[in-house]
């Protein structure tokens, strides 16, 4: 009998068995783990008083290079990359995943050069008061164009074949 069956719905096996799936519940995707949300206030906090450990360029820019965590305290004025920087090891500092951070520039009128600054779970920036103080990355890119992201954990190795190119 259960060949007689078989045999019979042969050519509609596959759309039974899809069926039978879909009513069971096939069609439910597993929940992913996401981040647990940012609370504005708290990266607010962290913004503001990053904002005010450095002292901001006189110019647009004065820093060619991406620094590093160590040299923070050395230099004699922060651009724009410095306070991405030190955020993003400030954030580490109390306990946000690497991952859940980059660094993105954007580029475009008003700004007369490319402005970096700190992205936290793709959602929120932290800047320096040029385009935001903590806003959504929609509202820092504005009127300007997305010129790239960077993962913070990429930094090192991105500086390293910089340095090394240039070496050359």
């Amino acid at each position: 009998m259960l060949a007689f069956f078989i045999s019979r719905f042969h050519y509609r096996l596959p759309q039974l068995l899809l069926t039978l799936l879909l009513t069971v519940g096939g069609c439910q995707t597993p929940p992913t783990r996401l981040p647990p949300p940012v609370m504005p206030a708290e990266l607010t906090q962290v913004n503001a008083a990053v904002n005010r450990q450095g002292r901001p360029c006189l110019g647009d820019l004065c820093l060619s290079d991406w620094p590093d965590v160590a040299d923070l305290d050395r230099l004699t004025a922060w651009d724009c990359k410095a306070y991405a920087v030190a955020k993003a090891d400030r954030l580490i500092y109390l306990g946000y995943h690497p991952d859940r951070l980059e660094y993105v520039l954007v580029a475009g009128p008003p700004l007369r050069v490319a402005h970096a600054a700190l992205l936290v779970d793709g959602r929120w920036v932290l800047d320096t008061g040029l385009r935001c103080q903590v806003c959504t990355l929609e509202a820092f890119i504005g009127g300007g164009t997305l010129q790239g992201r960077l993962p913070v954990a990429d930094l090192p190795h991105v500086r390293r074949a910089l340095r090394w190119r240039s070496a050359l």
